[in-house]
């Protein structure tokens, strides 16, 4: 195991990088994976994982079982535990971090699964909550607009615990690309002027569900690529539902009726 210790050590420069700047896993072409669990999911998903990151001192058990399932050529390094926590996305983590490549991915054309498309959703949580929600709710593929989270930043990437290594994710997709995506129609969820979505009557086809930014909701440009409009009822006293819990009750409907 190598040990680094210096800020200036260029591995350790770009996998910084990674960590603060949230457009930089998808231009670089790698992301960071902390804990067990995303460990775990990656592995299972056969990810392509180029190194392995411990926290000086790390004494977690489960750390070198799971790190036995990686072939021995997988560089390790230890960090000091002031590089590593610069890294980690949470406090008081396992002290381990996976460098995963991200994949390349072909956007689907006339695909017969469900999908959703973020427009300009840009919360890392509710990004990763719902790629989590959409891949539970057997969604074939999630695309992002330009304005969206980046899908495999490493705070959207803990935040979907492991749904990334489940389910096709496409970044800078435009709307003007979604009719060619599916083998079906796309539903805007807004917040008013639209059928309610206990009543709507949904295909059995297949459907891409378009959720937009928290405020604004989906741009005029999603709007005009959608073939129709639902809305959730709420109370009086609420305006509207957070995009990640909308998403989840839009989906989990779809699955209810199947």
């Amino acid at each position: 195991m190598k040990a680094i210790a210096s800020e200036g050590n260029p591995a350790f420069r770009r996998w910084l990088r990674i960590a603060s700047a949230p457009r930089a896993a998808r231009a670089l072409g790698h992301t960071l994976a902390e804990g067990i669990h995303l460990a775990q999911a990656a592995i299972a998903g056969a990810a392509a994982i180029d190194a392995v990151l411990i926290r000086r001192a790390t004494r977690h058990p489960q750390i070198e079982p799971l790190l036995g399932q990686l072939p021995t050529s997988v560089p390790r390094y230890e960090l000091s535990a002031a590089l590593y926590d610069r890294l980690a996305p949470v406090e008081h983590g396992v002290g381990l971090l996976l460098v995963v490549r991200i994949p390349q991915s072909t956007l689907p054309q006339q695909a017969a699964c469900d999908a959703v498309y973020l427009d300009g959703v840009q919360d890392p949580g509710n990004v990763g909550a719902v790629i989590r929600t959409a891949a539970a709710a057997g969604v074939g593929h999630v695309l992002a607009g330009v304005g969206t989270a980046s899908l495999w930043s490493p705070k959207v990437l803990r935040a979907g615990m492991g749904a990334h290594f489940r389910i096709g994710l496409h970044e800078r997709v435009t709307p003007e690309e979604l009719p060619g995506v599916l083998d079906g129609i796309w539903v805007a969820a807004v917040a008013h002027d639209a059928p309610s979505l206990w009543d709507e009557n949904i295909p059995a086809r297949a459907v891409g569900w378009i959720f937009g930014a928290e405020g604004g909701g989906p741009s005029p440009r999603a709007l005009a690529v959608s073939r129709g409009r639902v809305r959730i009822p709420t109370s009086a006293s609420v305006e509207s539902l957070n995009v990640a819990a909308a998403a989840a009750v839009c989906l989990f409907e779809r699955v209810r009726r199947r």
